[in-house]
């Protein structure tokens, strides 16, 4: 188990909870910009005005950022406002959904794992897309998500808007028949959607294009960035290889 890394107001111990509870996670790469915006006074203040008083940040290669986030100023904050802020750098895929399960909002790097994780337990879940990332899958995964409603697609510059859409936001659940008739319909969406791109792009691509290579669709991304990865591990780009 990773180690914990605990900041907790008042001094206290860590007691029984009674407010609810906020779960960030990063993944298994780096994603320091997204543990900077959200360590903040302004964004601590806004989860507490909303009644949320305990955070779980999972920051993955991130602990320097974490650390150096609790600023005089923050940890005044977290002690008067009496809310405990804990991380961890990884842990074990049945821990990190012990996490999700426990919480009430979850903040994501768009690791497909994650996601449906949170919509298996019907959890408001903010994804916002690793931009260091763009080669892979998360950018589409996370449109895709937000265009069928299952979570709000958001941007570290409007994170603060972003905690405050999801406090009324209509999520849809997710549907019982299992993840992985969910994962194959998601994909065949976005695949469509990719199709629908092409087709509009033919005309200048045919004058631009030398190559007769044809791009991998979404699933074959998907399976291509995992291959390696045995089953029932978690993949590189976060999403659970079944």
């Amino acid at each position: 188990m990773a180690a914990r890394h605990s900041k907790t107001g008042k001094g206290q111990e860590e007691s029984p909870r009674v407010g609810k509870g906020v779960f960030v996670t990063v993944g298994t790469t780096a994603f320091d910009n997204l543990i900077k915006a959200f360590l903040t006074p302004d964004i601590i203040t806004q989860l507490h005005g909303f009644g949320f008083n305990e955070i779980m940040i999972q920051y993955g290669k991130g602990k320097d950022v974490y650390d150096a986030a609790f600023t005089p100023e923050l940890q005044s904050l977290v002690k008067e406002a009496r809310v405990t802020i804990a991380g961890v750098e990884y842990e074990e895929s049945t821990r990190i959904t012990e996490y999700i399960k426990k919480a009430d909002l979850i903040i994501s790097h768009a690791g497909s794992g994650t996601i449906l994780d949170a919509l298996r337990y019907q959890k408001a879940i903010i994804v916002i897309p690793n931009e260091s990332l763009m080669d892979n899958h998360q950018a589409e995964l996370a449109n895709e998500m937000a265009k069928q409603k299952y979570v709000i697609r958001g941007k570290l510059e409007q994170l603060a808007a972003n905690i405050s859409a999801a406090q009324s936001y209509k999520f849809r659940h997710f549907p019982r028949a299992g993840s992985r008739t969910f994962v194959e319909v998601l994909e065949d969406e976005i695949e469509r959607a990719e199709k629908d791109k092409m087709a509009n792009r033919k005309s200048s691509d045919s004058t631009t294009n030398t190559s007769n290579k044809k791009p991998y669709s979404y699933r074959q991304r998907r399976r291509k960035d995992c291959d390696e990865w045995v089953e029932g591990e978690q993949g590189p780009c976060g999403c659970s290889i079944t």
